[in-house]
């Protein structure tokens, strides 16, 4: 092939037939650095399911209270199971309520030991939980136990999957 002009025809045959660039991968792969914060992120969001689900209870905010747990949610604990939202709601409104005429007990929910580990879109967690009841100006421990807790992002939220609430008095023998 005999070259035109200067030889340019080669060269651009050259970059034609194998080119030295690529379209950008349109797959976004997460630096170390992006992951450490979402994973920082994610345990601060259940942190705070954590502590708002006690303040919800004390509140008898049960709307609040079921709404942290999935579409497919479970509660378990001495009063029974129960799974959806609903069925959570109603099991602590019957739990919870006061006979007519009664004023309504004051109790404290406390939340410690939180240990959460995340997995992309699901954690676990185990945490310890006192029941206080508060009468005559009184805390009594009402209850204690553990939290074996199931997490799933939901909707971009995160949400209880399965909350077992096993009471650690109901082990112990009398």
């Amino acid at each position: 092939m005999k070259p035109v002009g200067n030889g340019c025809a080669l060269i651009v045959c050259a970059l034609c037939a194998c080119p030295v660039w690529s379209a950008p991968s349109t797959a976004y792969a997460p630096s170390a650095m992006e992951k450490r914060v979402q994973a920082l992120e994610d345990r601060a969001d259940i942190e705070h399911l954590l502590m708002d689900y006690g303040r919800a209870l004390d509140a008898r905010d049960f709307a609040r209270y079921s709404n942290m747990f999935a579409v497919n949610g479970q509660w378990v604990g001495s009063i029974g199971s129960f799974r959806g939202p609903s069925a959570i709601k109603a099991a602590m409104e019957k739990a919870f309520e006061v006979p007519a005429g009664k004023v309504a007990p004051v109790f404290i929910h406390l939340l410690t030991n939180a240990i959460i580990d995340v997995d992309g879109d699901r954690a676990a967690a185990v945490s310890k939980w006192t029941f206080v009841k508060i009468d005559d100006n009184k805390p009594t421990i009402a209850n204690i136990g553990q939290y074996d807790d199931t997490f799933i992002r939901e909707n971009g939220r995160w949400k209880f999957l399965r909350r077992v609430a096993p009471s650690a008095l109901a082990t112990v023998p009398k």
